[in-house]
């Protein structure tokens, strides 16, 4: 389990800092700024247990690139196309990223890893929300538009809602919210919101728990309110597989 750690720096929202950043697209203003970044590799494999068995096998590639830690998500419903994998990477910081990210490109692996799958596009992502571990499960993966004006608030409330829904028995349950850097139209004027439990039995546990009237329902509808759009809506079962020894 990779540990992100994080700063606060002030409990207070310093509206000016919801401007967009020049060239980094990060709109964006929280009480508490995450450290850490991802990048991913949206691939679409031939066979995607042959692939990421193969991939499993040789993390020569995650070292190269200075990773903390590394793994994938199949998306299994809602599929945008056959074979549908996001691998994925951690490090420390948007600069660790950025320099992992140019020190592979993904769209000339080598000829064996390339019959097994399809490049699709790469990103990095930065978290909006504290994200304070990967601990990879069963997640409902989401991309969301919301009004810069309404970004703050929203970080509050799934802060709340993560707190809720853990104090309610499921104590797997985390969120993380998260903004794409250079991620071409597919991620442009997006949000990706992820809702990740263990495993497929407690997700399903949670979204009944929902349905039956849970008193988190309502912090849950608190925060639709404040999200403009539902581009994209999957469930994904993800898994780490490899760790910096260091």
């Amino acid at each position: 389990m990779y540990i992100f750690k994080y700063k606060i720096f002030s409990e207070e929202i310093d509206m000016n800092k919801l401007k967009l950043l020049p060239m980094l697209v990060l709109a964006f203003s929280i009480g508490a700024i995450a450290e850490g970044a991802f990048t991913t590799v949206m691939v679409s494999a031939k066979d995607t247990d042959a692939y990421i068995n193969s991939v499993k096998s040789n993390t020569a590639l995650y070292e190269l690139i200075g990773a903390d830690a590394a793994g994938y998500c199949e998306t299994i419903s809602g599929r945008d196309y056959k074979g549908q994998l996001m691998m994925w990477s951690a490090f420390p910081d948007v600069t660790s990223a950025l320099q992992g990210a140019s020190k592979y490109d993904p769209s000339k692996a080598p000829k064996e890893m390339s019959k097994m799958r399809k490049f699709k596009y790469g990103a990095t992502w930065a978290p909006i929300k504290n994200f304070p571990r990967i601990d990879p499960g069963y997640e409902r993966a989401m991309r969301i538009k919301v009004a810069r004006s309404n970004l703050p608030e929203l970080v509050k409330v799934i802060t709340r809602l993560e707190k809720e829904v853990q104090a309610a028995g499921h104590d797997t349950f985390m969120n993380g919210l998260f903004v794409a850097i250079g991620g071409g139209t597919y991620e442009a004027g997006t949000y990706y919101l992820k809702s990740i439990t263990s495993n497929v039995d407690t997700h399903g546990a949670l979204i009944d728990d929902y349905f039956a009237g849970a008193a988190w329902g309502n912090t849950y509808r608190e925060a639709l309110l404040l999200i403009d759009d539902v581009v994209n809506d999957q469930f994904e079962v993800c898994e780490q597989f490899y760790t910096a020894s260091n």
